[in-house]
């Protein structure tokens, strides 16, 4: 390893740390409870009333997601403190344990200060920051990390621990978002072009670990099928690569993600009339577009650069398997492309752009503003956006759209939940 790189204890890392971590508690007080947060938390609710709901959230056009993960992670967090903060801050907690264990991936860490680059842009950026949410896609930044530490753990050849943590974090992505299949074609790539063999007992304990889990939710289907026909849509295999555009616009995130081109649900802003807007609005949008256009570019050219000089590392196949599978991904999808459908690619889409990064002495004075940008940006969404606001009251809509209807939501699926004690 070389020596010229911040160390994971310096203060910049640290300083990347408290700033995020202050983003993310921002936009975590300020969050309101929608209607995707209300499906967590009516599954929360069910487990604290010793109901076992072994079905996600719906996915989009298509059916609930199978297994019991959300419901126990976020029954167990109103369990300890009945309020919608306490599987929030279970889900702070998961992105802080992330955050730590990226800082032990060695083909991050080999490459000559790469590390705090990519420690910038992945904690700070508000792709990230705000995704301390209810709502499944959240979980999808702490899983992708733990999958990428299992794989580092093979390439360091501990394949028996690297493997099971593998095997163990693509089951809790299945029984969280239907984009787990984007893992299957990475370690497909990874094993084939790396010659990163599984662990045959690990990928045994693993997959009967997933088979354990899945038991309740194939026990409720078996004797009430008509679970697997609710909220099925028209949606069909290889949609996307049918309608063309859509195909295309999920391999345009690769680019999207590392730039300031943020989602529109999570920073929906009030609209701004031109004609009618103040100076300071004028300059925001402005500067937010001016922004958002510029930096396509740049991570575009990263890109090119990356992919002709990287050629031959490890961390080269990472990504070339990364971008593969979001084709794969984008093509085999029967849905339109939102932007969170694609999150676990997220840390892999930074990578090209830390690569560049580490190949040049930055200018602090770059470093901070863009520091500032996106602190301002979460400063401005976190007040008054789609999914949040400064002046919202989380336990009044607990108790009037969970508690208040506890009835409805036990009638509603009383025919799909498990009693889970005596």
């Amino acid at each position: 390893m070389g020596t010229d790189y911040a160390e994971p204890k310096s203060p910049s890392i640290q300083m990347i740390f408290f700033l995020g971590l202050l983003s993310s508690v921002v936009y975590m007080l300020t969050q309101k409870i929608v209607p995707d947060s209300v499906q967590l938390l009516e599954r929360g609710y069910l487990f604290t009333q010793n109901q076992l709901l072994p079905f996600g959230p719906r996915s989009t056009n298509t059916n609930f997601i199978f297994g019991p993960f959300i419901s126990i992670f976020v029954g167990t967090a109103l369990l300890i403190y009945e309020h919608p903060i306490a599987p929030l801050l279970g889900i702070l907690f998961t992105h802080v344990l992330g955050f730590f264990l990226l800082q032990r991936i060695s083909f991050l860490t080999s490459v000559p200060r790469l590390l705090p680059p990519f420690l910038f842009l992945y904690w700070l950026s508000p792709w990230r920051s705000s995704e301390v949410f209810l709502w499944n896609p959240s979980f999808l930044f702490p899983l992708m990390i733990l999958y990428l530490y299992g794989l580092d753990l093979c390439y360091r050849g501990k394949r028996f621990a690297g493997t099971l943590l593998v095997v163990i974090t693509t089951v809790l992505t299945f029984q969280t978002h239907n984009s787990f299949v984007f893992l299957l074609v990475l370690g497909a790539w990874v094993v084939f072009r790396c010659k990163i063999y599984p662990h045959k007992w690990a990928l045994l304990i693993g997959s009967l670990f997933g088979v354990i889990m899945l038991f309740p939710a194939l026990k409720v289907a078996w004797f009430h099928q008509e679970i697997l026909e609710m909220n099925r849509g028209s949606a069909a295999p290889f949609g996307n690569l049918l309608a063309g555009g859509e195909a295309i616009k999920g391999v345009l995130y690769w680019f999207r993600y590392p730039s300031l081109y943020f989602g529109a649900t999570t920073f929906q802003l009030p609209s701004v009339n031109w004609s009618e807007a103040s100076l300071w609005a004028r300059v925001w949008v402005t500067v937010k577009w001016s922004l958002a256009l510029l930096s396509l570019i740049f991570v575009a050219l990263a890109n090119l650069r990356f992919f002709q000089r990287a050629k031959g590392t490890f961390l080269w196949e990472l990504v070339a398997g990364a971008f593969l599978s979001l084709v794969v991904v984008s093509a085999s999808s029967p849905v339109p492309f939102n932007f969170w459908h694609l999150y676990l690619i997220y840390p892999l889409t930074i990578i090209p752009i830390a690569w560049c990064a580490s190949q040049v002495r930055l200018k602090p004075i770059s470093v901070m503003a863009l520091g500032m940008y996106f602190l301002t940006y979460a400063g401005i969404s976190a007040f008054h956006s789609y999914k949040h606001d400064y002046a919202n009251l989380q336990s009044e809509s607990y108790g009037r759209l969970v508690i208040s209807k506890s009835r409805d939501i036990k009638d509603r699926f009383s025919r799909f939940t498990l009693k889970i004690r005596p």
